[in-house]
């Protein structure tokens, strides 16, 4: 048992991980509660499904428009001090909702702006926090169970986080919960800046313009076949599924099952709940081997259960259904992450770890517009439906794509394990 254990958390072994653990564990739990209180309050501030989809189409669109940028940036400076600069410019953005909610001057034009900002830094910060694994941690083996151990930081933070903001805005109001969300960033900055790395990786190829280099990273991706396909599917989940839970939960939690800021809580904790499930069982694989067919087959399942929400009246179960679609989005999101870093050079991690991010977050503003508008214009259920079925869609797609190549794989896989 203590031997199982032991291999389950193997990536804590390394000092610097485990502190990094920690404070990303803080960090994850504040932007979760933030996430919550900003979406209820434009919700309470507006009562409208659309500008809910405004909101998030404002703060992850100017994120993806910098991705590209951050990306090289990212690998051709130092990613740690990159990491820094980012904590403190996320508490700023958090110190500054805070005080305008609690004075009372927040409006829809402040949150708009405020999440474009919020957007910027997480330019940087999301690719830059999936790259700097391999920077702490070189072994495959640890960097698969790293990136698990990481799923299951953040989904923790997804089942506590957002349960907590429900009662706490429910009780406090929002104000609380972006307090929270700034403190959590200096445990972060803090861990980083005292971090001492055996070098500081830095790309020996700066004498290249950032043009060059955002160039070459998209010529690399799109000529590889396996990130160029991971690419595709990962583009139609977070456009068409991711789109579902951003925008639209709030409106199932207060039209489908009439309830309030709470039961929000409640859904999306069921969620994190499922998703903490998926990534212990990623960290409990003890190979790496067959994990290319992870993605498509969780996001195909993720897109069912999408389609048996969407006429869900009951509340045990959309948060039985929520707890299956967490198990598979953080799957299917851990999977791709671990397939990704495996396979992409480490010269051009943090280019690929960044147009996987444009992919993710770069779709999910322009799913999350039209996810708004339909509903408002046709229904919630219809606009879920049209979502899962497009997830469904594409996992098939992708499997027909890489067929060959993962029967090939699975043959020689089936070999080993014969001889």
């Amino acid at each position: 048992m203590r031997i199982g254990l032991d291999q389950t958390f193997i990536a804590l072994q390394s000092h610097n991980y485990r502190r990094y653990f920690v404070a990303n564990s803080i960090s994850s739990l504040g932007t979760w509660m933030q996430r919550l209180g900003m979406s209820w309050l434009i919700y309470r501030l507006t009562d409208s499904a659309g500008w809910l989809g405004v909101m998030t189409f404002f703060g992850w669109f100017s994120s993806f428009l910098l991705m590209p940028w951050a990306g090289a940036m990212l690998d051709s400076g130092s990613r740690r001090k990159i990491l820094v600069a980012s904590q403190v410019l996320g508490f700023a953005q958090a110190t500054v909702l805070t005080l305008l909610t609690y004075a009372d001057l927040i409006t829809v034009n402040w949150l708009l702006i405020l999440s474009v900002l919020l957007g910027l830094v997480n330019a940087f910060d999301m690719p830059g926090r999936h790259s700097f694994i391999s920077d702490m941690i070189e072994e495959k083996k640890m960097l698969a169970n790293a990136i698990a151990l990481n799923s299951i930081s953040f989904n923790l933070a997804r089942l506590v986080g957002p349960g907590l903001a429900g009662i706490v805005v429910a009780k406090l109001g929002e104000a609380p919960c972006f307090l929270m969300n700034s403190l959590s960033f200096l445990p972060m900055a803090w861990v980083l800046f005292r971090m001492e790395l055996a070098a500081d990786p830095v790309s020996a190829r700066v004498s290249e313009s950032f043009r060059t280099r955002i160039i070459e990273g998209f010529r690399y991706s799109a000529r590889h076949p396996i990130i160029l396909p991971a690419f595709l599917l990962i583009s139609v989940m977070s456009l068409m599924g991711m789109s579902v839970q951003m925008v639209l939960m709030p409106v199932v939690a207060d039209r489908h099952l009439g309830g309030d800021a709470a039961t929000l809580g409640y859904l999306t904790s069921a969620m994190g709940l499922g998703a903490v499930l998926g990534a212990l069982s990623l960290a409990l694989r003890k190979k790496i081997d067959g994990i290319e067919l992870l993605p498509p087959v969780a996001f195909g399942l993720y897109g069912l259960f999408t389609i048996f929400l969407a006429y869900a009246r009951s509340l045990p179960v959309a948060l039985f259904l929520c707890a299956l679609m967490g198990v598979c989005i953080v799957s299917g999101w851990a999977a791709s992450n671990t397939l990704l870093q495996t396979v992409a050079e480490k010269r051009m991690m943090s280019r690929v770890m960044s147009i996987y991010m444009m992919c993710f977050s770069g779709m999910s503003p322009i799913g999350s517009l039209f996810m708004g508008w339909f509903s408002t214009y046709a229904s919630t259920s219809s606009a879920m439906v049209v979502g899962g079925l497009s997830c469904s869609a594409a996992a098939v797609l992708y499997l027909i794509l890489r067929r060959r190549a993962l029967f090939v794989d699975k043959n020689q896989e089936l070999a080993g394990d014969g001889g």
